[in-house]
């Protein structure tokens, strides 16, 4: 009878999601500090002055030869119900590494209890743009990490920003 208590706790523990400790990997960074200082508010911060964002990505460097596609996943709930995803192409390493912002949209789970998610305005690319996507957000899920958005906007100007609206 004792054993049941602590079987108990143990199951609990592995069924509750949790935030990744350690310190957030470069190409996220430098992927947030992208979209924090964007002169568009990608991230919503005008209007919520949030200190903190949870974030998550996925690296992909075989889809783009020579470049790899980052999809950021930004939560805007605790419980992943809502939130954005952005893709970028990255290309060159260190001082010279270069982010290209490709796609944004928001993604929501749906109403009917399906627990199904949907883009809010999916994004031009076509069918495989978006199955993409989807795919980056539950390959997430809970594997984020909480950044200060202090952190972001102060970090160095090591990477180069641009957008698909940038290009002539």
């Amino acid at each position: 009878m004792r054993c049941i208590p602590i079987l108990l706790l143990a199951c609990m523990s592995v069924a509750v999601p949790a935030q990744i400790q350690e310190p957030a990997p470069d190409p996220l960074l430098d992927a947030g500090h992208c979209l924090a200082g964007a002169q568009q508010d990608l991230l919503g911060l005008n209007q919520t002055y949030a200190s903190q964002l949870e974030l998550g990505f996925v690296a992909d460097s075989k889809t783009v030869p020579g470049q790899d596609l980052l999809n950021i996943v930004e939560y805007t709930t605790r419980t992943h119900t809502d939130g954005r995803v952005f893709t970028f192409l990255a290309k060159g390493k260190d001082s010279h590494r270069v982010l290209r912002l490709q796609f944004k949209t928001a993604f929501r789970q749906s109403d009917d209890g399906s627990q199904q998610l949907e883009l809010v305005d999916p994004p031009l690319g076509g069918v495989w743009t978006q199955d993409q996507l989807l795919s980056a957000i539950r390959q997430v899920g809970f594997h984020t990490y909480s950044i200060p958005v202090g952190d972001l906007r102060n970090r160095s100007a090591a990477v180069q920003c641009e957008s698909e609206s940038d290009a002539e």
